[in-house]
C-alpha cells in the first residue's frame, strides 16, 4: 500500500494573518488565508515526545497527530478543517533521522468538538 492511499482525509489549511486595519480597541484584525485546499491527510493517535515549557524537559504524551504529504506548508497556529471539525496545529514533529522527508507530522488539537 502506498503512502498516498494511506491518507484518507481531505483537509483545508487556513493561516490566520493580521491585516493592516485595527478594530475599535486598536487591536490587529485577523483573517484566515487558505494555504492549502484539498490536501490529503490522516489523523492518528500516538505517543510523542514534546518539550514542556514549564519544566524545560521532554515528556511523553498521547496526542492526536495529523500526517500530511511531504512538502506541505504548515506552521504552528494554523487551522485545519477536516469535515466539520476544526483542528489547531500545536507543534510540528521533526524527524530525527533520515535525509529525505517522507511526510509531515504535526500535533493538532480539536477546537469545536
Amino acid at each position: 500500500m502506498s503512502f498516498d492511499q494511506f491518507l484518507n482525509l481531505s483537509c483545508t489549511i487556513n493561516r490566520p494573518t493580521a491585516e493592516v486595519t485595527k478594530d475599535r480597541y486598536n487591536q490587529n484584525v485577523y483573517s484566515n488565508v487558505t494555504v492549502g485546499a484539498e490536501v490529503r491527510g490522516r489523523l492518528v493517535e500516538k505517543t510523542v515526545k514534546l518539550m514542556d515549557s514549564k519544566t524545560s524537559e521532554y515528556t511523553w504524551v498521547k496526542a492526536t497527530v495529523l500526517l500530511l504529504p511531504a512538502g506541505t506548508d504548515i506552521q504552528p497556529k494554523d487551522e485545519v478543517l477536516i469535515g466539520t471539525t476544526t483542528w489547531r496545529v500545536m507543534e510540528p514533529l521533526h524527524r530525527s533521522r533520515g535525509n529525505v522527508e517522507h511526510h509531515v507530522s504535526v500535533v493538532v488539537e480539536a477546537l469545536n468538538v
